[in-house]
């Protein structure tokens, strides 16, 4: 089958239209939808009711599968992608999502419970509030406010009471209940509540290990977990247990042609496939996998290349400069070399909407590298609402070659008073410094905060080195590399 020039307008026309922040809520405006759901094999741990702890960085999915899990319809679809789990046969509700409204907990109804000087007692028992809220939601009850439910869990015997009753129900009809906490890097704006918050959520979470129709499942970021001034001491084992969230390039571009696949060019996609003799799928089938291009990286290459060329530049020795299945994965890692379907996803539409189009390619190599600015752009700004001092950290740097001695990085840092600058931002604008500790403010503090996020890198010869996804938009430069902003 021929695919003519209109088949691949429509289908730069439908790439480029796409939002470029593709950000999901556990509920609300920007909960998932079914046309999103795309279930990577090796995300069943997301969804499985014995899987308590999840790690992700930002735009990895802990959001969508939040949303996921706790809408009826998203979960049935879900259960076909993934039968071994039992998805239909849980109950889920919310504990925390860091959103207002009747579904979720924010942080403003936990610092009404609260106090700002509260102990870990009354954060404890605060935790226990949102399991017992959780359970008379699933009983259909319209729940007590969080307020009166503290004073019911801050008594012990009849906290368990209500406890072993609901979970004695759930299993006579054969149910578990999934209570689901999300987006708890907002549980506080300052480093020695977020730990207390954060290891008495675990404490009680190692509790609940008694009833076993009752599990909580907690969507938390890395660093998170990994805070070493936690104290808890079952803390190794859920550490150990905890399963990361992460995605393949097979993966990646499976969710790429899968939008593609059932966007409005589903038409032109479809000759596309026929004339590569690579067979479409119905929504259904691209759900639960049954499809060769969720997971066949060959059909995937052959693909990329009828979309964009199969290399990153034309003549005989094009092949030097890479070909343009690896390029976005190569170029789009953190320092973790991790890629999230949002940068994935966000340096595709970047592609589509570069100024000057090819005429018998969907994108151009040109117009990739494009998307990998735009990509940076949005990962910069993304991480600026997560760790809201990253922006002024990154500034003085603007210029800079990289990779580059650590003294050349850490003087750039002490001209700009960036140290003391970043403290007293987060002092004036109530947010998490970079710095988990006052001994730890200093340069070589700021560099390990930027590689704990995976921001920064350090390399075996000793220089500090930044990852494309974030040197782009923060100006940096590098040999051969792609130019900045």
């Amino acid at each position: 089958m021929t695919v003519t020039t209109n088949d691949i307008i429509e289908l730069r026309s439908a790439l480029a239209s796409w939002p470029a922040d593709v950000s999901s809520d556990a509920h609300g405006v920007q909960a998932p939808g079914l046309d999103d759901l795309y279930a990577p094999g090796a995300h069943s741990a997301a969804l499985d009711p014995a899987a308590t702890i999840i790690q992700g960085t930002r735009g990895t999915g802990k959001s969508f599968w939040t949303g996921v899990l706790g809408n009826a319809t998203l979960r049935a679809a879900a259960a076909k992608a993934y039968p071994r789990l039992g998805l239909d046969r849980i109950e889920v509700q919310f504990g925390y999502t860091g959103l207002p409204g009747p579904e979720g907990v924010d942080k403003e109804k936990l610092d009404e419970c609260v106090s700002e000087n509260g102990g870990e007692q009354e954060a404890r028992i605060f935790w226990w509030a949102t399991i017992l809220r959780a359970m008379e939601l699933s009983s259909g009850r319209k729940p007590q406010s969080l307020k009166k439910l503290v004073a019911v869990a801050a008594d012990i015997e009849q906290r368990e009471t209500l406890l072993s009753v609901r979970a004695r129900e759930l299993q006579a009809s054969d149910s578990t209940l999934i209570i689901v906490y999300d987006a708890l890097d907002t549980v506080a704006s300052s480093w020695p509540r977020r730990r207390m918050l954060t290891q008495t959520l675990l404490e009680v979470v190692w509790a609940m290990r008694a009833w076993r129709a009752v599990r909580p499942k907690l969507f938390l970021r890395p660093d998170q977990l990994e805070d070493e001034a936690l104290r808890f001491v079952e803390l190794p084992k859920l550490r150990t247990g905890a399963v990361r969230l992460t995605w393949s390039g097979t993966d990646l571009y499976g969710l790429l042609f899968a939008r593609l696949a059932m966007s409005e060019a589903a038409e032109p996609f479809g000759r596309l496939l026929a004339s590569l003799n690579l067979r479409t799928a119905t929504p259904e089938q691209i759900r639960a996998r049954q499809w060769v291009l969720a997971h066949d990286e060959k059909s995937q290459r052959r693909l990329m290349a009828a979309l964009a060329g199969p290399y990153m530049a034309a003549g005989p020795h094009a092949h030097k400069k890479g070909n343009t299945y690896d390029w976005p994965l190569t170029h789009l890692g953190d320092a973790f070399d991790e890629v999230t379907p949002r940068s994935f996803l966000s340096l595709a539409i970047g592609a589509a909407n570069f100024e000057e189009h090819p005429t018998d390619f969907v994108i151009s190599p040109d117009g990739i590298r494009h998307g990998l600015r735009a990509a940076s752009k949005m990962r910069v700004d993304q991480l600026h609402q997560e760790f809201p001092w990253i922006k002024g950290v990154l500034a003085p740097l603007a210029g800079l070659l990289l990779p580059q001695e650590e003294d050349e990085v850490f003087e750039v840092w002490r001209r700009a008073q960036t140290v003391s600058l970043s403290i007293k931002s987060a002092q004036r604008d109530g947010y998490l410094s970079p710095f988990p500790k006052k001994t730890d403010a200093d340069e070589q503090g700021l560099y390990a905060a930027l590689e704990r996020i995976g921001v920064m890198f350090r390399r075996p010869d000793g220089r500090l080195d930044m990852p494309d996804l974030f040197r782009v938009a923060a100006k940096l430069l590098k040999k051969g590399g792609t130019a900045p902003l």
